[in-house]
Parts: C-alpha cells; structure tokens; sequence
C-alpha cells in the first residue's frame, strides 16, 4: 500500500500543509516501508501539531493516528501531543469495549425473545475491517432488525431503559416504517444511543439495497466472546459506499472503513459485488468509494478492480469534490441542502435512480413526524410540511 502521491487531487492538498499528508499516510492499520518512510520524514518537519490534532478530530481518526504514529516512528512524536493522543486512544478504547458490551446484552435480549437482530456497523465493523475494537470511534449502536420484528424491538429495547427522543403516534410510526430505515433510542440523558435499523439505507435513497435480501447472505462473527450474525463482507462494503455517498464522504473516516475493510479481506467476491451494485444501480457510489479509499489511503484493489474505479469521468469528477472539501476548517460541518442534491445525483447513472433520489429528499423524516401529531388521514399534509422544513434548516437530513 502506498500513497499515490502522484495524484493531482492530492498534491494541492500536501503543498498547502504537510500535516494534511500525514494524516493521510498515518489513518490505516498497516503501512508499506514507502509509507513508513515517509511518515518518518513528515515527523521531522515543524508541524503544527494542533492543527493535525484538530483535522484528525474532525475527521474521527485520532485513534488510528495514535497507533501508526506509535508503531511506525516511536519516539517520533513529541511528548506532548503524543500524551494528547495517548489520552483519546484509551478513552475511546474503554468507551468502545463498554458499548460492545451493551450491544451484546441487547442483541441477546432480543434473541431470547423471538427477535432476530444483528450488528451493524460500530463494534461489527470495527472488528470486520479493523481487527481491533479501539481503531474505529463510534458514538452509537447500530442493530438491524426484520421490519415485522420492528414493533417487538422497541418494547425491548423500552424494557432496557432506552426511549425515543421523538414521541410518535401509531400513524406516525407506521409512516416512518414505510419511508424511512432506522429510529433512534437513548438512554442515560443520551450517553447511550442506540439505532434501530430495519434497512441499511431509506428504500427511496438506494431502492434496491434491500435488508431482506442481506439476511439471507449473513455470516457468524464474535464479539466479546459471543458469537451472533453480521452482514456478509460484501453487502457490508456495498452498503457503507452507499452511506458515504450519502453524506459525501465528508469524513475520511467513512473512507478508512472501506480501505480497512478491503485490506483485511482480499478474498472478496469482486465479480459479484460489481454484478450487485450494477442491478441495483449503484455501481457509480461504489467505483467512487474504491477510488477513494486507493487514491487517499492505498487500499489494495486488484488490479481490474482499481482501473474501474479510475476510469470514468463522472467518478473523477465527484472525487475531486470530495477531496476539495475535505479540509474545509477543523470542525465537521455537514454539506448544505442543495450541494448534497447535487452531489447525491451525480452518484446515479439512471435517470430512474435519480427521480427516486429526488423523491427521497422530499419524503417525510422522523423530525418532520415529531414536528406536529397528525392524525393518518392527514398524513399527505407531512409531505407539504417537508419543503417548509428544509427550507426554514438550510440544509436537510440528506
């Protein structure tokens, strides 16, 4: 693996900052001897080590910065920031193997009632791309559940001390389960948050990424010594390409999971994945995720793989936004309303995909629902409410 320093989306971004291409060269588990060398190089420089700091913050990936930094050039790192770093990584280590117990105990709970549940992403992924539950920071649970099983998870999840934010009626529960893929719960003045997923992404957003048709693909995994069910690795990669095209990539976070996941897996089903995301349409979010993840942290494509991911202009043309904003300020700032539209429709090669895109955007969200008690015959009145919404935030729950 290696930095593709060569790229022309990369070389304004390393002449402008030097700790911008050690963030990059640092956030991966594994590093070739050119990388190495390279870090060791960039840790001879006068770095600002807040601004580093501060843009792996944002970009959640102190932790692995922490462990790089310390295997690749100990004693590199002034003490300082090392301690500084040092901290993060324990307190995100401690927090991650409290919430992997957490996730056992519901999971479990939900088992011995008849409902079969799984984990996805945050300890599942952690442990699927990274090997090592402290690599990955994550603030919340995510577990997905049949959508019958959706009513019956709630009343467990309620007996466990956890409560929605938001108080739906019965209309409003049953609208949010046609249009949209996931509830959130909280628990301890909302220390604990838990997501309840019944699909991994809005059916209207990525109309063909269907949960049931994941379920029937699964594999075992353990966790905290106990072994359940995840998705197969590649839905997982399919699914989180469609999550980071969603939210633009806005993290390089999101990236690190792909090139982990890739990295750690070199035995993936490429011929059917590309198969998958072509049927469903989203092969162009795929191609860019691959791109992605080789161009900025040299995940290892087979060679086939990463010549399709560099060949198409569209793709080429979303990578240079990605990376563009990239680096935009130190604090995480999500993309306004109309440049995730724009971003989120140039992800699509059909124009059918586009429409349904389109038509998400405008499909009532759990805050629209919160936002008045509507009885169902007035629920038309949710969608008229949308527009308002959107347009009163600035920017949408894209």
């Amino acid at each position: 693996m290696s930095v593709p320093s060569n790229s022309n989306n990369l070389q304004p971004l390393f002449a402008a900052r030097p700790e911008r291409e050690l963030l990059l060269c640092a956030a991966r588990t594994h590093v070739s001897d050119e990388v190495a060398r390279r870090i060791r190089e960039l840790l001879g420089e006068n770095l600002n080590w807040e601004y580093l700091y501060q843009q792996a913050k944002r970009h959640s990936v102190l932790q692995l910065i922490y462990w790089q930094l310390n295997a690749t050039a100990p004693g590199g790192t002034p003490s300082v920031p090392l301690k500084k770093l040092k901290d993060n990584y324990r307190d995100n280590a401690a927090r991650n193997l409290f919430l992997a117990g957490e996730l056992v105990r519901i999971i479990r709970s939900f088992e011995e009632n008849g409902v079969q549940a799984i984990p996805y992403k945050g300890p599942a992924l952690a442990l699927t791309a990274y090997g090592n539950l402290a690599l990955r920071r994550f603030v919340d649970l995510d577990i997905m559940v049949r959508k019958q099983d959706v009513t019956r998870a709630i009343e467990l999840l309620e007996a466990h001390g956890y409560q929605s934010q938001l108080q739906l009626n019965a209309a409003q529960r049953s609208m949010l389960l046609a249009a949209q893929h996931n509830f959130p719960f909280t628990r301890d003045e909302g220390r604990l948050i838990v997501e309840l997923h019944w699909e991994v992404a809005a059916r209207r957003f990525a109309s063909s990424l269907s949960a049931e048709a994941m379920w029937g693909r699964l594999r075992m995994m353990t966790i905290n010594h106990v072994e359940m069910r995840t998705l197969s690795t590649e839905d997982l990669l399919l699914s989180l390409c469609v999550h980071g095209a969603k939210h633009l990539w806005e993290r390089l976070a999101w990236i690190c999971d792909v090139a982990e996941l890739i990295n750690s897996h070199p035995d993936l089903d490429w011929p059917w994945i590309f198969q998958r995301a072509e049927q469903s349409g989203h092969k162009r979010m795929l191609l860019l995720g691959l791109r992605l993840s080789n161009e900025l942290l040299g995940a290892a494509l087979p060679e086939e793989v990463r010549e399709k991911a560099f060949a198409g202009k569209e793709v080429a043309a979303l990578s240079r936004q990605v990376v563009e904003r990239m680096f935009e300020g130190s604090e995480y700032s999500p993309a306004g309303l109309f440049q995730a539209m724009r971003f989120n429709v140039s992800a699509r090669k059909r124009w059918g995909d586009k429409f349904r895109y389109l038509h998400f955007i405008m499909t009532p969200t759990d805050g629209d629902l919160a936002f008045a008690a509507l009885p169902a015959r007035l629920s038309f009145v949710y969608y008229l409410l949308r527009p308002l919404r959107l347009m009163l935030k600035g920017h949408g729950e894209h």
